[in-house]
This record gives structure tokens, sequence and C-alpha cells, in this order.
């Protein structure tokens, strides 16, 4: 039974998705030099086609015609009537020279003039109000004359690798400008053949960019190796071989992880190709690599086979200008292709809408039911929940869309090194289950800032409220928008329909049922996100070719379940960088997040609340193997299937493409509702928690002895605005596109996010600690944060770890020098005794 069940798996899948096409070859264009030319310097600048340079040959080779290098410059404007007009010379005849685009121009760099090689390193830029190219010859020449060489640019800087030297044989040379210096830098060269012709480019590897070198021509013969070089490491590794040799082939990056390589010559008959004369043609095919994968497809054909032409990408189209047909002849002609690289959307059908609506019916329900319910505080409930409620509720809070998402993604694209973080859940938990939650208990309050004003001051409870809310203003528009962004691009509902389901449905529960309501529907979609993480992972194994066996063989063999290196490297995500980072995260997290703190206090009593945090770990773990074996999943099933990757995909939005490639009908809805449970579980939660705190820290101070029934018409009429302005702000997001204005904001008040733990940790652990000493901590810690990501290379992991520790260390040491307002009793750890008893 098994066995049919496994084969009609496999016919689903192999019904549903083929290899795409990605580039529709529609149309041609003609070069300014009816001969034509190959080895032209040929890029875009200010918006115009520059081709400069190149060579010929005055008659056939077979009748004695010599190769002619030209200096001519040809521009111009409009890709549609290309119409050429000479622009000048170049100082010198030039052909087979290196070429980078850069932000001022044309880099070109070595090359030759026939006659020797060129070590001259030289800028071509447009210039649209004199209409000409200028010329800037001001930058350090190469440490070798060189032609064929091979370039890329990688941050500010640019690597020269192979070529042909003067003696006419290939280079092994590899250096480094960067432009703001004035010199070249010799680095360790590749593992492999001296070459020449060879294709290099700049790609993400999914974590970060790298330098690919392709094929070439080395003194053996022609080559189709393949390695990446790690900028940071200064480190060379050996990929997988390219199905075919590549000499002189035109190729871009595509998308964020795909290079593509055009035609080429691959050296068969090459001992014959002039006695072939016309019968003799270079190869079409093309090829696309896969960074992740590290896997090789082939691609539908370019119309005419041709090597030394150069691909440039101008106004969304592709051209291959000019080339080699076959030893001798040029081509004059540009080869225009589209791209079509549409994502595939999943096909819902009746039974994928019913399962949506039937979960939002569900939570609907769930929200009434509460309404009807008989409580006296609308912010904490009836203060009966079970403390495994409780920790389900937690972990929803904490997992959104973008995580449902990108934590997958992340594990796709690299490894589980960041799995490593769930370790810190049993140094972080028994610090807050018997250093934090006790005081929260005993001050019986909605708000987690309360404890700030009862041990330092007012001022010290609402610079933590205010950084808290601006930064879930910020992010709560993000939760909407992104997932929305992704769900629209592979399911047949638009951006807007997703971003107001999601708002408004989440804005009318929260609403109508209060924070038992919020917790309770948490639960359930909790479970759906179990659920749909689940189908998607046992999908992806299914469709391995060797099931559950290649899941782990092969991802162990690609060391897919690393933790990554125990280094000391602070500024990459090594093991130890991460661990000292979720460290301080998780503490922020369980402390400081309104959404997160309001959770202890709905418990009955202590004991149920401690007991919550730690049901949150029980299933937090279990939901991260399962979320990272998802991304382990999907990165072998697509090694095993790279003609189904889409290049124009984010790495983020991997697991939505996989859902609409394969995901059987009625199944489609349940993971899409999973989707929507992650965004609505962090929306909900975030909207009751800032209208907590806008009810209790800000209204509620100005507006005295409010009884509870005011305090809940204040709690839900702050919960509306919000709801309303969570979703405007995403449909704003859709028109004006200007997140990255939010995540400034995000990432602005993001830097006194790890002061506010340090303001908690400050007052429970520390007896000298008064309110001048805080707050002087708590700027100067967002003040250091700053220079740190501004001036430093650190990794991010750290940033939390900094904000808090000299929150907490200046903090203290300004404590003792100023006088300041400090509250004891029973406030902090060594007072927790005193007075105050637990209400």
């Amino acid at each position: 039974m098994k066995k049919y069940i496994y084969l009609l798996c496999v016919v689903l899948f192999s019904l549903k998705v083929q290899a795409q096409q990605w580039f529709s070859w529609n149309r041609t264009q003609e070069l300014p030099v009816k001969e034509g030319l190959s080895n032209t310097i040929t890029g875009i600048s200010n918006g115009a086609l520059i081709v400069a340079g190149g060579s010929n040959f005055n008659q056939p080779i077979q009748e004695g015609g010599q190769k002619i290098i030209y200096d001519r410059i040809y521009v111009t404007t409009d890709d549609k009537t290309m119409n050429w007009k000479e622009a000048g010379n170049l100082p010198f005849p030039l052909a087979n020279a290196a070429v980078v685009n850069t932000n001022n121009g044309l880099l070109v760099i070595g090359g030759t003039n026939g006659k020797s090689n060129s070590d001259k390193v030289f800028l071509l830029r447009w210039n649209p109000v004199t209409n000409k190219v200028e010329t800037d010859t001001n930058y350090p020449r190469l440490p070798a004359k060189l032609s064929s060489l091979s370039t890329a640019k990688a941050g500010n800087n640019i690597y020269v690798a192979a070529g042909l030297d003067d003696a006419g044989q290939p280079s092994q040379g590899f250096w480094k400008l960067d432009l703001t210096k004035p010199e070249w830098q010799a680095l360790p060269s590749w593992p492999g053949a001296a070459r020449t012709g060879a294709v290099m480019l700049t790609q993400s590897n999914g974590e970060y960019e790298c330098l690919y070198l392709f094929g070439g021509k080395g003194t053996a013969g022609y080559l189709k190796d393949a390695f990446a070089y790690n900028t940071n490491k200064r480190t060379w590794k050996t990929l997988a071989a390219l199905p075919r040799p590549a000499w002189f082939s035109p190729a871009i990056v595509l998308g964020p992880t795909h290079v593509i390589l055009f035609s080429g010559s691959d050296g068969h008959d090459a001992n014959k190709a002039i006695e072939l004369k016309d019968d003799y043609h270079m190869v079409k095919e093309v090829l696309a690599y896969h960074t992740i994968t590290d896997t090789w497809i082939k691609l539908n054909d370019v119309p005419t086979g041709v090597a030394g032409a150069t691909a440039v990408r101008w106004n969304n189209q592709l051209m291959l200008v000019g080339g080699e047909l076959r030893p001798g002849v040029r081509t004059s002609q540009i080869q225009i292709a589209a791209l079509q690289t549409a994502r595939q959307k999943s096909k819902f059908g009746w039974i994928d809408y019913s399962t949506l609506v039937i979960y939002l019916l569900i939570l609907a329900l769930m929200s009434y039911y509460f309404s009807r319910k008989k409580t006296d505080d609308y912010l904490l409930g009836s203060k009966n929940i079970p403390y495994w409620v409780a920790g389900i509720s937690i972990m929803a809070t904490q997992v959104s869309a973008i995580g449902f998402m990108s934590i997958p993604a992340k594990a796709y694209a690299i490894n589980w090194a960041y799995f490593a973080g769930v370790f810190t859940w049993f140094i972080a938990v028994p610090i807050v289950t018997k250093a934090y939650i006790p005081f929260i208990r005993k001050l019986n309050v909605a708000s987690a800032y309360h404890y700030l004003e009862e041990r330092f001051n007012s001022g010290a409870r609402l610079f933590a409220a205010s950084v808290f809310v601006f930064y879930q203003l910020a992010r709560m528009g993000l939760v909407l928008y992104l997932p929305s962004l992704a769900l629209s691009a592979v399911t047949p509902l638009d951006i807007i329909t997703c971003i107001m389901i999601m708002g408004v449905l989440s804005t009318v529960y929260t609403v109508v049922g209060g924070i038992e309501a919020v917790i309770w529907i948490e639960v359930v979609q909790a479970v759906l996100l179990f659920g749909g993480a689940l189908v998607c992972a046992v999908l992806a194994i299914i469709g391995l070719k060797g099931g559950l066996s290649d899941f782990f063989t092969q991802g162990i063999a690609d060391q897919k379940f690393s933790l990554g290196q125990a280094d000391w490297n602070f500024t990459s995500s090594s093991l130890i960088v991460i661990l000292i980072g979720n460290i301080f995260i998780r503490l922020g997290n369980l402390t400081s997040d309104q959404a997160v703190v309001q959770r202890y206090m709905v418990s009955k009593d202590l004991k149920q609340a401690q007991r919550s945090v730690w049901a949150d770990v029980a299933v937090s773990i279990p939901w991260a193997i399962v979320i990272y074996g998802l991304g382990t999943a999907l990165y072998i099933f697509y090694k095993q299937h790279p003609e189904q990757l889409n290049p124009s995909v984010t790495t983020d939005g991997i697991l939505p493409m996989f859902i609409a490639q394969h995901a059987p009908v009625g199944l489609s809805g349940l993971i899409i509702a999973a989707i929507f449970a992650a965004s609505m579980a962090t929306l909900e939660s975030h909207i009751h928690s800032v209208a907590t705190i806008f009810t209790t820290d800000f209204y509620g101070r100005y507006k005295k002895d409010l009884t509870q029934r005011e305090t809940a018409k204040v709690a839900k009429i702050a919960t509306v605005i919000l709801g309303v302005f969570a979703t405007g702000l995403s449909v704003v997001l859709v028109f004006m596109g200007v997140n990255s204005i939010l995540d400034v904001f995000q990432e602005i008040t993001g830097l006194f996010i790890g002061a506010s733990t340090g303001l908690f940790m400050l007052g429970i652990f520390t007896k000298k600690a008064n309110a001048t000493g805080a707050l002087i901590g708590a700027i100067s810690s967002g003040l250091i944060l700053y220079c740190v990501k501004t001036y430093t290379p650190l990794s991010f992991w750290l940033y939390s770890a900094i904000g808090f520790l000299s929150c907490y260390i200046i903090g203290y040491l300004a404590s003792c020098i100023l006088p300041g307002r400090r509250g004891l009793q029973g406030l902090t750890y060594y007072t927790i005794k005193d007075h105050l008893k637990e209400k």
C-alpha cells in the first residue's frame, strides 16, 4: 500500500511542475559595424548602451585574413530603435579587456591592441548633458599585462582573475583593487588550472556574496570546473562542474541566487573549425547554476551560438551583443530576449477556499464565545487560564508568518546554525521564572512597565513603554505586509485581500473577545502552524527520490544539519555568537515584551505562571525541529529538482513557492491558513499588548480612578484604532513601497530594546541602581549601539547583548555617582520577601 501511495505522489509531483523557460528570444538589432564585433567593451552607463573597441577580421582566415582591433566608441540611448552614434574614441585600440559596471561607469581593465597586452585601467562614462563618453584614467595599473581576463565587483572591491599573458600563456593570477586605495593586492589563487576566457561574477550563496569562477581554457584544453571565493575568509571552494566546457561564454546573474551562462565555445571540433567553414557553429546551449543547491540545469537555447559576446541587462531586456560565430567570423547581431520568470500560483479549489473560510469561522465563533463570558478584566481576563494554554500562547505570539517562512528559508540556504538558540532557553527561563515573574505577579498589574515606576520612577516606565509602542507600531505593518506580499505571489488572493482578511479579522477578534479570546485563538493557530509545517515537510520528503533516507544522507553529506562553526569570530554568525546573542534576545522577549509578559498575569497563581514559560519551551523546541527540518527538506528537494526553482523568487519565498507548486488541492488551503494563522496570532498579540500599554501606562496616568468598565472601553477603542492603523499602514506599503523607511524606523527604536531589558535586570539584581542612573544607562545604551552598528562589523546577533550590558553597567556606575529615586522594598531580588505579597 505504501508503495502505491508513494508512486501516486511521484506522479502528482511530475505532473504539476515543468521546467521553466526563462528567456523568450523575440527580436534582434544590429551593431553599427556591419562586419560584426566580438570581445567589445560593452555596458550601461547613465541609461545608455556603450559599445567600444572589439575586433573582427578584414577577410576570411582561409584567405589570410588579419584581425583588426578598433578604438571607436558607439552609444545608443533607445533600446527600441537602437539608433547608434559615434561618441569618440578609446585612448587606444582595445579588445578582450575585462569590463565591470560601477556606479560611475564602465571600468575597463587590461586587454590587447593586437600586438601586445595592456595593464592599463580606465573608466568610461556617458554624459547625457554633453552627449559624450568621458574617460577617466586615474586608476592604478594591473600587476601584469593581460588580455581575455575575468573581473567582478563585490562591495567596494574589484577582483581580477586569469587571463592571457604576453607570452601567450594562461594566467593563474588573482588580484583585488579596493577603490578607496591606489594599489592592487595579490590574493590566493583558485585550486585549479591557469586559464583564459573564464566567467567570473558576484552572486549570493544564500547567506553572503561570493565570487564565482566558471570554465575557460587552459594549456590542457577547454575547462568545465567551477569555484567560489569567500571574500571575507579569502578561501576558495570547488563547486559542481559545468555540464560542458565554457570558453568566452557571456553570463549574467539572475535573481538572488542564479548565474546564467549563454553559448560560448565548448571546444567541439576545435581542430577542424576553420576547415568546416560555415558548417561550424558555436554551441547554443544555455546553462543555469544555482548557488545554494550547487546544481546546473539546461535552459532553452539561444537562437545563434556565439563566443566572445557580452550579455547586458537593459530596461528589463537581455541582450547578447555581437560575438564570434566561428573562427574569423564575427556577427553584427544583437540577440534580444524578454525575461519570463513569472511565479506559479497555487491552484485554489473550492476545498481550499472552504478550508480557509472554516478556519476563519472557527476563530469568529471562539471570539464570540469569550465575549459572552463574564470577566471583570478585559486586559487580564478571568486570570484562570491553564498554564499549558498560556505557554502555547507565548509560543504563537513569537512566531509570525515572517518567521514561518524565513526560518525554513534560512535552513534551506545555510544550515541549522540558528537552531542553536534553542539551547539558550535553559539559561534564560530559570532567570525569568525565579527572578522576574515573582515581581510582576506581586504587583498584579497589566503592564510590565509598571514595575519600572515602582522601582525607579515614571520616567523609566514611560521610556520603556514608548520604545515598545513605537517598535510594535512599525512591526505591525510589516507583520501584515510581508506575508501578504509572499502569499499574493503564489495564491489567487491579491495582496490587498490578504491584508484586509488578516487585519480586519484580527482586530475584530481582539476587540470582541479580549485577552482570553486572543490566548485561546492563539492555541488553535499554534496547532494549525504545526500542522501546516508538518504537511509541507512530509510533501517535500515524499518528493525526494530516496524519501526519508535521502533527507538524512544528503542532509548530512551537505552539512545541512550543522550548527555552524564554534569560533570566536564576532563578525559572523558563528555558533558562539549565536548562543551569546540568543541569551540576551531571549531574556529581552521574556521580560520586556508586553505581549509575552501579559501571559504571566492570566494564570491563577505564581506557580502556574512559572510553569507556563516551561510549557512554552516544551512546544517551542519541537516547533524548531519541525521548521528547521522543513528547510532542510526543501533544500534537498530542490537539489534533486533544480529545474523547478524560479529565479525571480527570493530565498524567503522558497516555502510559498513550494506550496504553489506541490500542495495538493485541499492541503493548499490548510497551509495557507497556517500562514494566515502565524500572521494573525502575532498581530492580535501586538494589537492587544499595545492597547494595554496605552490604556495603563499613558491614558491611565492622566485619567485616575478608571473603573474596569471604563478601562475596557478605552482598551477596545485603542484596539480598533491600532487595527485600522496596522491594516492601513500595510496597504500604504503596497502602493508606496516605503518599507525601507519602516525598516529604518524599526531599527532606530530597536536600538533601545536591549536597554529596556537592561532596565529590568538593573532594577531586579542591584540595590544601588536609581532612577537617574537607570535613564542615563538606557539612553547611553542606544547611542553606543548606534555607533556599534554604524562603525563596526560586529554581528547583529551581539546587538542585544551590547544594548543590555551597556545599559546595565553604565546605569549602575551612574547610580553610584548621582542621586536618584530607588524603590527597594519587595522590588529587588534581595528584598523580594519584604512587604509586598503576591496578589
